[in-house]
């Protein structure tokens, strides 16, 4: 029987592996979209995440078990994704950055009017 103490910290680190897949997801998506390359490794997102290789390599692994990513020959250790991994990780980056494209309080949402003819905004704008 496991304490109350080895419990949290077994689903601590689940939620941390959880964590980290969805960011490593999310990241190879951004990083693929930037253009910096479709196969992914521990080197290359190392500095766009803030954990170690290890943990990286861990997530990777991860997500190529469960059908996410497939490993690659070339770069050496490396993974890309699958049809179903870049519509997750494309899911899960719009979902972490969807209140930045949103307007702000008074804000016409982008190219909605032109110039003073706001009668193509949404009903939260205050300026029609």
């Amino acid at each position: 029987m496991t304490t109350t103490a080895e419990h949290v910290t077994e689903e601590a680190t689940a939620l941390e592996c959880l964590v980290n897949r969805e960011e490593v997801l999310q990241i190879c998506y951004w990083y693929q979209g930037e253009g910096f390359g479709e196969a992914y490794n521990a080197t290359a997102l190392g500095s766009f995440l803030n954990c170690d290789a290890e943990a990286i390599n861990a997530a990777l692994e991860e997500l190529t078990g469960q059908g996410y990513l497939v490993a690659v020959a070339s770069p050496p250790n490396s993974f890309c994704f699958t049809a179903r991994g870049k519509k997750e990780g494309g899911r899960l980056f719009a979902d972490s950055f969807s209140d930045f494209q949103k307007a702000g309080h008074g804000e016409c949402a982008a190219g909605c009017c032109d110039e003073d003819d706001h009668s193509q905004c949404g009903d939260d704008c205050s300026l029609h």
